[in-house]
């Protein structure tokens, strides 16, 4: 995200960057409210992601959120950081994560084992 940026039009700028899909939608967005008008010297959003993620131990202190979201475009081979972009079934991606979780990045592991577990009731050892 850049400095001061909302977190939705900072989502929605990465998605595109990276994917070069358009978000449509994000579940949970009709609950933001912001300080706008109150102090013009500190305005605040709050919204609820998905889920959020804090590293507890690594390389580099880290927190992120995640989101769910409807997007539609073209989906790009490679973005501005991503390479082999490409859409997986529920089920492929739950195997891939339980066969060979390395795979995926460090952070991103626990999203998705997040996502598959409390949104498809998949279970990880």
């Amino acid at each position: 995200m850049e400095p001061y940026e909302s977190i939705l039009n900072g989502l929605k700028r990465e998605v595109l960057e990276e994917t070069g899909l358009t978000v449509t939608e994000v579940e949970g967005s009709e609950k933001r409210i912001d300080t706008v008008g109150i102090n013009s010297n500190f305005e605040v959003e709050c919204l609820e992601p998905y889920c959020v993620y804090q590293t507890i131990k690594g390389p580099v202190d880290s927190i992120g959120m995640y989101f769910i979201c409807r997007a539609e475009g073209q989906l790009l081979s490679e973005g501005d950081e991503t390479l082999h972009i490409r859409w997986e079934a529920i089920e492929d991606l739950y195997l891939l994560m339980k066969n060979d979780p390395r795979k995926f990045s460090d952070v991103d592991r626990a999203g998705l084992k997040y996502y598959l577990k409390h949104k498809f009731g998949k279970q990880f050892e």
